[in-house]
């Protein structure tokens, strides 16, 4: 309970600099700073490293998962403000979190995990070109740029959480869409930003995904 609570206080206290960060980026679409963006984006922040610090055990995996989770926020509060993911962030997520899966997966004698988080990544890239080719743009090729990321999170842990991650993703973004018709607020060509959804999805799938898994396919 202790490493939750300081997960949660550590997130909670890196709104600040995420938003700077963010800020950074939002600037060049001459995109001013939201209100309360560095309460949103620290519960945001402290929520996700709280879920990771409650579902993994302390150590290397802990790290590497919450970097990942510190990038999908910052991804997130962009491409909402601007509907734009940044390949810079993407490409530094990445590169900061992979060593730590790297010696995480030395340490706990899995080197499969090695093989299965580039399967991952590559299944994920293709299943999201192939989207964003045959929608002609509906999804954009910064979701496609993600796409390594979070199939390189999900296949890490179970190249089954793949298909589950795209699933809840997907699904939370046709949730969204039609609530927002139904509000008035879109209608069936309105484009919604989509890398909250993939990473949202990505996120339900390592917390929940093994035994969604579980009660759906391996039962």
């Amino acid at each position: 309970m202790v490493g939750i609570v300081v997960a949660v206080l550590i997130g909670v206290a890196l709104g600040g600099p995420l938003v700077n960060v963010a800020d950074r980026f939002l600037v060049r679409r001459d995109i001013d700073p939201g209100a309360w963006a560095r309460e949103i984006v620290g519960l945001l922040a402290g929520g996700v490293l709280g879920v990771f610090a409650a579902h993994f055990d302390q150590g290397w995996t802990l790290v590497g998962y919450s970097i990942i989770g510190l990038g999908l926020v910052l991804l997130s509060w962009i491409d909402l403000r601007s509907m734009w993911l940044p390949r810079e962030i993407t490409i530094a997520t990445a590169a900061a979190s992979a060593p730590f899966l790297v010696v995480a997966a030395l340490v706990e004698d899995e080197p499969h995990r090695l093989r299965d988080a580039l399967i991952g990544a590559l299944i994920m890239l293709a299943v999201l070109l192939v989207v964003h080719l045959l929608s002609r743009g509906g999804l954009g090729d910064g979701d496609v740029r993600l796409a390594p990321l979070l199939g390189m999170a999900l296949g890490w842990l179970d190249l089954g959480l793949v298909a589950v991650g795209l699933l809840f993703g997907f699904l939370a973004g046709s949730l969204a869409g039609i609530v927002l018709m139904l509000l008035g607020r879109a209608h069936r060509r309105t484009q919604l930003p989509f890398g909250p959804f993939l990473a949202l999805g990505t996120i339900v799938a390592i917390v929940a995904g093994e035994p969604f898994l579980d009660a759906v396919v391996r039962r």
